[in-house]
């Protein structure tokens, strides 16, 4: 999906297949997201107002392309591992034997669709992480676009714990399911704290 044109990932998304869905689509809102946040970073870097700020600007760019390369390949890999979902209920249930196997191969792959969006939902709370340190470098002309790229992420991370729980409901492991769920809320509320934080100090620049 990397290297597919707008056009192309759009119809994709808008076609009638399993893949790619929400969980692709969070993947990308947060690249787009974080992409956001390293564009207001280098516009911050080289002012007046950010001079005893410089090494922190460097640092956190760095940190931010590092992220998004990161996060690049997640739509992808969020694709890949609802197929295998796709492809454990094609399995044959013609016989117990048959049966038993389709639903250890449901089992396994529901997991590894319910591990990919916590990576994801993770990534993004990362991006938070770095950002949060200098939030106050932004300026005024560009806080818009670090308020954007906020949004984004936040939408990123409700799309992605959306997926883990709809994958975690799935699970005959309830212990497992319910670890991974107390840990994605626990990553969501943290990140909608982040984004709460930048839009009250945004609008309180725009008013």
């Amino acid at each position: 999906m990397i290297h597919q044109s707008f056009e192309q990932i759009i119809d994709s998304l808008a076609a009638k297949t399993p893949t790619p869905g929400g969980g692709a689509a969070a993947a990308m809102a947060g690249c787009m997201g974080s992409a956001l946040f390293l564009m207001v970073v280098r516009f911050s870097r080289g002012k007046k107002a950010n001079v005893d700020r410089e090494a922190d600007l460097t640092r956190v760019e760095a940190s931010l392309e590092g992220h998004v390369k990161r996060l690049l390949p997640m739509a992808e890999r969020d694709c890949k591992s609802f197929d295998l979902v796709s492809a454990a209920y094609g399995m044959p249930k013609d016989s117990p034997a048959n049966m038993a196997l389709r639903e250890k191969a449901i089992q396994e792959a529901m997991v590894g669709a319910m591990v990919v969006p916590e990576e994801t939902l993770c990534m993004v709370r990362d991006v938070f992480v770095v950002m949060q340190q200098v939030v106050g470098c932004i300026g005024k002309a560009i806080v818009s676009d670090l308020a954007s790229g906020a949004s984004l992420l936040l939408a990123a991370a409700e799309g992605a714990h959306l997926n883990v729980r709809i994958n975690a409901a799935f699970l005959t492991n309830r212990d497992l399911a319910d670890r991974t769920l107390d840990r994605a809320n626990t990553v969501l509320s943290e990140i909608r704290r982040q984004q709460l934080t930048i839009a009250v100090s945004v609008d309180k620049m725009l008013t």
